[in-house]
């Protein structure tokens, strides 16, 4: 089956959830996702990102994210706040098996105040409802607590540990396994 970009139901973007306005990546977003990308903890708790992210390594990664998306296997969306980029929320599809993992970022300045829970509800609704995706899972390290709180007060389920799963200054790190299913009940 082919997955372009056409299986991604993007002409239903931009849209907004409870405030927060949800788009797909552009190439030219690179520039401005650069604060994002060296905002504090960011790379604490992301493996991809390198410490000091440069405007080199944010083209980069948003042509990858770009042309990913082309292809249909994963899908990026800016989160705009009264016109602002503060945050990006994406997932890498299986379409075999219908699921996909997420990976998420917000800005310093928006942290606190639901942007992420309205990201993530965001991301949920269009996979199950529009890629017709049964499961979406998330890994935090063990001591991303804020993100442990965002997954668990968004409804998903805490499944284990995977134990030395990444490989990030020289030390093997543990990660939570989170996940939500299609059938699952969301609390918002």
């Amino acid at each position: 089956m082919d997955h372009s970009q056409d299986n991604l139901q993007l002409h239903v973007f931009p849209r907004e959830h409870a405030g927060v306005m949800l788009r797909p990546m552009m190439l030219e977003d690179a520039e401005d996702l650069l604060p994002l990308l060296s905002a504090p903890g960011v790379y604490e708790g992301l493996v991809s990102i390198p410490r000091n992210p440069d405007i080199d390594f944010a083209r980069s990664r948003t042509k990858d994210i770009c042309d990913n998306m082309a292809e249909g296997k994963g899908l990026q969306l800016i989160a705009q706040l009264h016109g602002t980029i503060v945050g990006t929320i994406g997932i890498r599809i299986n379409w075999k098996h219908r699921h996909g993992g997420l990976g998420y970022h917000l800005d310093e300045h928006a942290r606190g105040k639901g942007v992420a829970s309205r990201m993530l509800q965001g991301m949920a609704e269009h996979c199950f409802e529009q890629l017709k995706l049964h499961r979406i899972w998330a890994e935090t390290f063990l001591d991303n607590e804020p993100s442990r709180q965002l997954l668990k007060r968004n409804g998903f389920i805490f499944e284990g540990v995977k134990r030395a799963a990444y490989l990030k200054e020289e030390h093997f790190r543990d990660v939570d396994m989170w996940a939500l299913t299609a059938d699952d009940p969301r609390p918002w």
